[in-house]
């Protein structure tokens, strides 16, 4: 009879237990043409379920700032292609995501701030299916954060399309960057993209004290060099990477960057140098793969 009783009170702790798990999982609604709003829904859920799972499915054009902060497992998302706009004149971020781990947007239009979308603070955000166009910056990672892209266009920015700070990571995949006025993406940390394209921007990557790792990226159009890379920074040129068609180098290296050209095409930029190796101490691997002309030297 002891045993029983054991055994039926530990189903009866399994059973309450995935009852509260059950309970405590939210999925919300939020209409913001019925002067429903985001932040309130995250602020009652950061008040009574800060960890998730919680899931708030958004309508309509809404016109607020969306602050998450210490928060896990929150996904945001729109099956009628939402807008969220800036309300701030452009003095704060449209959404800005601190101390969070993953956090989804899903689906929206994303309008005007200081920064479209921010990953902050050691947060692991996932971005899927946006298109990000800030008065500033249209996604910034930093404080040690993770980005992951999936499909977004992030396009007609100020300043650059993205950024990584402070020693962040982003991953992208099938994004387009286009039509920013200052660089694609500007790096200072990790960045690793695969079908990805930069076109048309101020410049295309930029990259400082950073690791690259390109496959299948197309750098086109941009007003000055394709691809920079500055002190001490590395990239690996993985298959199907074109650079061409830039208003300056299409890569250009300096102060001891780093390029290993596994696999691109470097050809028909604008400065007479797909390649620029530039002062001081750079160093190519395999440079006459990319096709193109280059004054890089390799032993």
């Amino acid at each position: 009879m002891r045993q029983r009783a054991r055994i039926l009170a530990l189903i009866l702790l399994v059973a309450i237990g995935l009852v509260a798990q059950y309970t405590q999982a939210a999925n919300l609604t939020v209409n913001c043409d019925r002067k429903e709003t985001i932040h309130k829904v995250v602020k009652f859920l950061a008040d009574s379920n800060p960890q998730g799972p919680n899931t708030i499915t958004v309508s309509g054009s809404c016109r607020e700032n969306i602050s998450i902060q210490s928060m896990g497992r929150l996904t945001l998302i729109t099956k009628k292609g939402a807008s969220i706009s800036d309300r701030s004149n452009g003095s704060s971020g449209v959404v800005a995501i601190s101390d969070s781990n993953s956090v989804t947007v899903q689906g929206f239009t994303i309008n005007g701030g200081s920064v479209g979308v921010g990953c902050y603070t050691a947060s692991a955000c996932y971005l899927t299916g946006n298109t990000v166009q800030a008065a500033g910056i249209g996604i910034q990672t930093a404080g040690g954060s993770r980005a992951f892209l999936e499909s977004n266009v992030i396009q007609n920015n100020t300043f650059e399309g993205s950024s990584v700070e402070d020693g962040s990571q982003m991953f992208s995949s099938n994004d387009i960057f286009q039509d920013n006025a200052g660089q694609g993406i500007a790096v200072n940390g990790g960045f690793v993209a695969s079908n990805s394209s930069f076109l048309n921007n101020g410049g295309g990557i930029i990259a400082v004290a950073s690791n690259l790792r390109l496959q299948g990226v197309t750098v086109s159009g941009s007003i000055g060099n394709g691809i920079t890379m500055r002190a001490g920074s590395t990239a690996v040129f993985q298959a199907g990477v074109t650079v061409t068609s830039n208003g300056g180098d299409g890569i250009h290296l300096e102060d001891a960057s780093f390029g290993g050209f596994q696999s691109a095409t470097v050809t028909g930029n604008s400065s007479g140098l797909d390649v620029n190796c530039a002062p001081q101490f750079t160093i190519t691997h395999f440079v006459a793969r990319t096709g193109g002309i280059t004054n890089c030297v390799e032993p």
